[in-house]
């Protein structure tokens, strides 16, 4: 379990905000490179088809990195402003970040099908 700080230290009450703002922002990272990637490794399997995907994929997750450095820069403006949490608590982010996955778990799975059919 966590330890609780000492007596008569302040927590910083940001400070949690600003961690999940950076992890979130390291997943669109990831998904951006992961979508351009598999856009990349597919395309000789799959054809130039496979660009639109991946583009798309690379947009949604480059969009995820926007929503989170706008929170974030809101939030350090605006510190007592409790409209952060609603910024990453709608559940638009965890929505996008799934869609973004499956469909490139759908695009790998198409790839290694025609890879298996030929």
């Amino acid at each position: 379990m966590g330890e609780e700080p000492a007596r008569g230290t302040v927590r910083d009450p940001g400070l949690q905000q600003e961690r999940t703002a950076l992890a979130w922002r390291r997943t669109g990272l990831a998904l951006v490179v992961g979508a351009l990637t598999v856009g990349r490794l597919t395309m000789t399997t799959l054809g130039p088809t496979v660009l639109v995907p991946a583009f798309i994929a690379a947009a949604l997750a480059a969009w995820v990195v926007s929503v989170t450095l706008r929170s974030g820069r809101y939030s350090w403006t605006h510190p007592e402003d409790p409209r952060f949490d609603r910024i990453l608590g709608d559940g638009k982010v965890p929505a996008v970040v799934a869609v973004v996955t499956a469909s490139l778990a759908l695009g790998e799975l198409v790839s290694a099908t025609v890879q298996l059919v030929r």
